[in-house]
């Protein structure tokens, strides 16, 4: 019953789930990375009919349905929990639908429990902890340690897939498989979701195309039993239907070729539509809904300057020494990549990788 999401890199005839392990063999062989999404994932999204009514009641019976089925299909289901409106929406459904969730488990920031530094994860435990004992059987929250620090006294931590899964040089203590085995606990009949991702969108010459970026899902390389709920294979309905709902929130025709439409990117007047026609459940917190605390360019965000300003109040200034030092390794290494890292001053993050690209037609998927 294994649920494997297999995306990859690849360069030349070789597979990664570290996009800087495959920098290091794009140096010596030449081949360049290329991203490669799950297969079944782009059969299945070819040729899909665009659904005749876009209606949120019609995308929640997608989501309840398929949390049912994996209900029944495993003998425990879990959720990786931030409290943002993909993953409240999971659990909500499960809530309202008499779909009882194992677990929940939400990588917290603060060290020390402080709540503004943990400000974004607070207003959907509080309403997660309602439930615990009744349709949710444990609500796990990971507090990072002086341990889970350790990792950056490796040189070259962000080569390694298990704390540097995909593209991801995270600025805190944060592992996605690290998250998924303390989920399965060793138990291979149970199954973790994660709430990636709503859809993006790529203007090519005044036409729409469905992509995943692979900064999206790349957390999730090489795990198992993990499903990426808004892009499963074994669901991709619930993705077409996503993708035509946000077409038709806005208007193509002012972006220019090459634009990247997400949810991230939109106006907030557009945000503020597209949850409720996706069928979303909000939070009464509008930082939460709109995602003000979430990525930002170079991933520095708001969570991680209060993470830093905490660990410089504890005298742990060595971490922050490190993870500095890291992205100076990652520049020296790559810079020379052809398409490989996007530099600014000492904030560096990988270029961009598309899946394969799916036209959005009017009437269905077409590659």
């Amino acid at each position: 019953m294994s649920y494997i999401f297999n995306c990859h890199y690849n360069s030349g005839d070789k597979k990664f789930h570290n996009i800087h392990q495959a920098f290091n063999e794009q140096k010596c062989s030449g081949h360049f990375t290329s991203f490669t999404v799950d297969a079944q994932l782009i059969e299945a999204l070819n040729h899909c009919g665009k659904p005749q009514h876009l209606t949120p009641d019609y995308i929640k019976k997608l989501m309840i349905t398929r949390l049912k089925t994996l209900r029944k299909k495993y003998r425990k289901m879990k959720l990786l929990y931030s409290g943002g409106t993909d993953s409240y929406t999971i659990l909500k459904l499960c809530v309202e639908n008499d779909i009882y969730v194992d677990e929940t488990i939400t990588q917290m920031i603060s060290m020390n429990n402080d709540i503004r530094t943990n400000l974004e994860y607070i207003p959907g435990l509080r309403s997660a902890k309602k439930y615990e004992g009744k349709m949710i059987g444990k609500i796990t929250e990971l507090h990072p340690t002086d341990q889970d620090l350790e990792f950056v006294n490796d040189p070259y931590w962000f080569c390694d897939p298990y704390m540097a899964p995909g593209s991801s040089v995270p600025w805190r203590p944060y592992s996605l498989p690290k998250m998924v085995d303390i989920a399965k606990d060793g138990d291979n009949d149970t199954i973790v979701l994660a709430g990636y991702e709503k859809p993006r969108i790529l203007i090519e010459n005044n036409k729409p195309h469905w992509v995943i970026l692979d900064s999206d899902c790349g957390e999730m390389m090489g795990t198992t039993n993990t499903v990426p709920f808004f892009s499963d294979k074994e669901n991709p309905e619930l993705a077409v239907a996503l993708s035509y709902v946000m077409l038709k929130h806005i208007d193509i025709r002012g972006y220019k070729s090459g634009t990247l439409l997400g949810f991230q990117n939109l106006e907030t007047s557009v945000k503020k539509k597209l949850l409720p026609a996706y069928g979303f459940s909000v939070l009464p917190n509008n930082f939460i809904n709109m995602a003000l605390l979430g990525k930002t360019p170079y991933n520095f965000n708001r969570k991680t300057a209060g993470f830093y300003k905490e660990l410089k109040r504890n005298g742990k200034d060595h971490f922050i020494d490190k993870m500095f030092e890291t992205r100076k390794r990652i520049i020296s290494l790559y810079k020379d990549v052809p398409h490989a890292i996007e530099v600014n001053g000492l904030m560096v993050k990988t270029v961009g990788r598309y899946s394969k690209k799916i036209q959005i037609l009017q009437d269905k998927f077409s590659s």
